[in-house]
């Protein structure tokens, strides 16, 4: 019985040995593991929306809003940061039938340090306020309206993956209901008291808006004069070249002194001004509808094949020209009957040309419609139009001056190829939208490679060579060049034939490159450096980042950066992962690896020389910490 008793004794000593051991190793793999392995992945930022209204009425714009509740303690980029590396906030809206999101406003950042920089950040919270348009026969009912926030997170220590939260806006149509959320709007209006003033005055959405923001007033004539001489260079574009003789034939017919020449000229280009005003003017009042129509798939495609079209006419596989009738009818004409005819002429020529002209009248449009001025509308398209009507007004002032002009020749055939170049170039720009950006790089690589070699860049210049064809050549061979770095840069970047470069070649940021040649010399593939650490006996150190992660910059610097920690690094295998996605394939293997169940970056692991992991640490490491860690591995 006493040996029985003694057994059971001993039997409950050793199990609670082998307990308190248990403990003792579990609490020291939390200690090193702490926080990592057993995180689940949290939101960081929540979403909601807004209407201005708690009922609307069909046929009218109101104002919307989508509101972002970041927790705190976490910070996600600007609209605009001020590093083009960085991932910018976005609102993306989808188009549904018989509602029209348009004029996307975001709050200006605020700025927070980041070593020695400032980065544009949003935080707490942020309200991006857009309009919406709804048809004029939309149905009475409850409506929704698709929408997607991207951002990019972080905090003062580590960052997290992009991501993006789908949401709906709820439009309920019918009678006009009160006013709503009337701390984000006034009547449909911003109130001086709004977040959107909390955090700073609206980000301009649109080019026009940055040159007036930076140049003031003077950025308004900077647009305007832009378009002139889009529309100047047009002028001399094959497709408007024909209609010179028509233009001399209408003011050479009657006869008349120099002034009331340039009298009647100048009423002839001014009504071919207002005419592509009127365009203008009608385009930024239904801007955002105008937009939405362009953002259909069907009609991107519809005006690609326009631009194509137009383009293999420069290339001379068909001849697109004036229909014969109206230039017979123009060419017979004379002297158009004082100014009344002369305006009456002028509309028609506009008309007639706008053909030739449209498919860059299109982006001109397109960019007005994202204005959404009447006045700028009208007012860009206009001095386009004067800027196209310019070679016209002088002709028509001076009628022998048509014998000055260059003949129709080997020059005009060049010039004809450029312009069909451009067109590509031009349609590629609206198929933006609906290919992938890599599918984007290889056409546009290959366009600027055809215009290299078949628009003069690869010719040879002789002695006698002029200045059109020293100009042709260097426009050529500058396409090319940037045409061949296009295209290899895809092709290596994306590993369309090999691998992709980031697999076999050393990583390409500035910091990298200067660590490798000053500090730490990484290795950049994780296969290939555990090896070399297995065979060479050493231990390992592993530092995990990605191009949009700011901290592991701070990381880069501040403590990789250290020469304390570069020193004490010569005897570690460094390895540098980049880990750009969470679901890429690099990522997924290395996270199955070292069996990491949360994505963040940066990370730092650390091996013994016997391949056991020993230390991960998520986050920005202090250069005496980090020392610390690495010399516990012998």
């Amino acid at each position: 019985m006493k040996s029985c008793n003694g057994l059971r004794l001993r039997l409950v000593a050793a199990l609670a040995l082998l307990s308190l051991c248990l403990l003792y190793s579990t609490s020291q793999a939390d200690i090193e593991f702490s926080g990592f392995q057993q995180i689940e992945e949290e939101q960081l930022v929540g979403v909601s929306t807004a209407l201005s209204f708690e009922s609307v009425e069909a046929g009218e714009t109101y104002q919307a809003a989508l509101i972002a509740d970041i927790k705190p303690g976490w910070h996600i980029n600007s609209a605009q940061p001020y590093e083009d590396w960085l991932i910018p906030v976005q609102l993306s809206c989808d188009t549904v039938a018989g509602v029209t999101p348009h004029d996307i406003k975001y709050p200006v950042g605020h700025d927070v340090a980041l070593l020695d920089e400032k980065m544009s950040v949003y935080s707490n919270r942020v309200v991006v306020i857009f309009a919406v348009t709804l048809d004029k026969d939309l149905d009475d009912g409850r409506h929704q309206l698709p929408l997607r926030f991207t951002y990019q997170a972080c905090d003062d220590s580590t960052c997290r993956a992009p991501e993006t939260i789908e949401t709906t806006l709820e439009i309920t149509v019918g009678q006009l209901g009160p006013p709503t959320h009337t701390d984000i709007f006034a009547g449909g209006e911003q109130t001086e008291e709004s977040p959107m003033d909390a955090a700073g005055v609206v980000e301009p959405e649109n080019d026009l808006q940055r040159l007036v923001d930076r140049y003031g007033f003077w950025g308004y004539f900077l647009a305007l004069g832009l378009a002139f001489v889009t529309g100047l260079l047009l002028s001399f574009s094959p497709c408007t070249y024909p209609m010179i003789p028509i233009t001399v034939s209408i003011f050479a017919g009657r006869q008349h002194s120099l002034g009331r020449g340039f009298i009647m000229s100048l009423f002839y280009v001014g009504s071919m001004a207002v005419i592509y005003g009127i365009m203008g003017l009608i385009v930024s009042l239904v801007g955002g509808v105008f937009g939405a129509w362009l953002a259909s798939t069907p009609v991107v495609i519809g005006i690609v094949v326009v631009f194509v079209v137009f383009s293999l006419s420069m290339f001379g596989l068909y001849e697109l020209q004036v229909p014969m009738f109206l230039r017979q009818k123009l060419g017979t004409t004379k002297g158009g009957g004082g100014i009344g005819g002369a305006i009456v002429l002028g509309v028609v020529a506009a008309l007639v040309v706008s053909p030739c002209v449209g498919p860059f009248v299109a982006g001109i449009l397109l960019y007005i419609a994202t204005h959404g001025s009447p006045i700028v509308g009208f007012l860009v398209l206009f001095v386009f139009a004067l800027g196209l009507g310019t070679l016209f007004l002088i002709i028509g002032t001076f009628s022998s001056a048509i014998n000055s002009l260059p003949r129709a020749g080997e020059w005009m055939e060049s010039v004809k190829k450029f312009f069909g170049f451009v067109l590509l170039l031009m349609a590629l720009f609206f198929l933006r939208t609906i290919i992938s950006p890599v599918i984007l790089a290889i056409l546009t690589s290959l366009v600027l490679l055809a215009f290299g070699v078949f628009g003069g860049g690869l010719d040879r210049l002789t002695a006698e060579s002029g200045m059109f064809a020293r100009l042709k050549k260097f426009l050529g061979f500058v396409a090319f060049l940037i045409g061949a770095y296009l295209l290899i840069g895809t092709v290596l970047r994306e590993g369309l034939i090999l691998p992709p470069a980031s697999q076999w070649l050393p990583t390409v940021s500035q910091g990298t490159s200067e660590r490798t040649e000053h500090g730490i010399a990484w290795v950049s593939g994780l296969d290939e450096g555990l090896a070399r650490a297995k065979a060479e006996g050493k231990p390992v150190l592993i530092d995990t980042w990605a191009t949009w992660c700011a901290n592991c910059r701070v990381l880069e610097k501040k403590t990789f950066g250290h020469p304390d920690v570069i020193s004490e690094a010569e005897r570690f295998m460094a390895i540098r992962v980049q880990l750009e996605k969470a679901d890429s394939e690099i990522t997924k293997n290395f996270m199955e690896h070292f069996e990491l169940k949360l994505y963040s970056l940066p990370t730092t692991l650390l091996l013994s020389s016997s391949g056991q992991l020993q230390m991960i640490r998520q986050g920005v490491i202090s250069p005496d910490d980090m020392i610390a860690e690495m010399r516990r591995l012998k």
